[in-house]
């Protein structure tokens, strides 16, 4: 049984899942949220208690808002150890790209302050910072487009010949239970042992949301 938590979107999430498919799951409205009360939700709705066990701990790597992804791994770190279970970080583009079952599509992901983050597919996997009313030419034009895209975005991609992929924190969560089963039976897919955040940019230069804002 696997414990899965994704928080790179606006609704941080949890769900357990087994066998490839979800038990039960969860979100909250927005970040910040109480992740102990939403995790205990969860369990209690599948009938587990509160200190049931796990064969491992995944959690969503980024990018994506940066206190909302670093709160969500140190979390399921924190789940991990608490459960003597092993902790396993997925990179949430390539979660995404599971959830959409397509591993070339370009990647979208909130960044916040309207701004997304996309994928490219370049051999090191550069991840690329854009406006909202840049997309339309920062993704690639010969695949199609995956993320937690709303309706005016889609709509918007969809008119400049891009097929669209919208995926939610549900089928996500359920991606992220296949890629952490596949690490411990398998050894191999996207998922690693060990959950470290990623950015888009170093964690030393400015946050892209102080941007443009005054100094001093």
């Amino acid at each position: 049984m696997i414990a899965a938590l994704h928080t790179s979107f606006e609704q941080p999430a949890f769900a357990v899942g087994e066998g490839g498919r979800l038990l039960g799951w969860a979100c909250a409205p927005s970040w910040p949220a109480d992740l102990t009360e939403l995790v205990a939700g969860v369990l209690g709705d599948v009938g587990l208690s509160a200190d049931a066990g796990f064969d491992g701990v995944v959690a969503a790597t980024g990018p994506g808002r940066f206190g909302a992804v670093r709160g969500g791994i140190a979390f399921a770190k924190g789940l991990a150890l608490a459960r003597g279970a092993p902790l396993m970080g997925v990179p949430t583009a390539a979660a995404v790209a599971e959830a959409a079952g397509d591993r070339d599509a370009s990647i979208v992901l909130p960044a916040g302050r309207g701004r997304w983050y996309v994928s490219t597919r370049d051999p090191d996997g550069a991840i690329g910072l854009v406006d909202a009313d840049e997309l339309t030419v920062a993704v690639a034009a010969d695949a199609p487009v995956a993320g937690p895209l709303g309706e005016d975005i889609a709509n918007a991609l969809e008119a400049s010949g891009r097929q669209v992929r919208r995926v939610d924190g549900e089928v996500v969560l359920g991606a992220l239970v296949r890629l952490a089963e596949r690490r411990l039976t398998e050894g191999c897919g996207p998922a690693t042992l060990g959950a470290r955040p990623v950015y888009a940019a170093p964690a030393t230069r400015a946050r892209p949301w102080v941007r443009g804002m005054p100094h001093g």
